[in-house]
């Protein structure tokens, strides 16, 4: 949705306005196991062998990772621009 309305502003290909919608798509999913189609993936698997791990299970073991890849994504972003 985001890139349809950057499209219609005309914004230039090169703003890191682009960059931003990037990263939020692909870093945003994830946090949740419904975010993104990998973590849905991964819980169902994870489910099909009967461990235990719950929704906040989830959040609480990918909230670091997810910390890390935002803040390297912001990082190259104020180096990038």
């Amino acid at each position: 949705m985001l890139a349809q309305i950057l499209q219609q502003l005309e914004t230039d290909p090169d703003s890191p306005f682009w960059w931003c919608v990037i990263f939020g798509a692909n870093l945003g999913g994830n946090l949740t196991p419904i975010g993104s189609a990998s973590t849905v993936v991964a819980m169902t698997i994870i489910q099909r062998q009967k461990l235990n791990l719950t929704f906040v299970g989830f959040v609480k073991k990918a909230a670091p990772f997810a910390v890390v890849q935002i803040i390297l994504a912001t990082v190259y972003l104020l180096i990038r621009f």
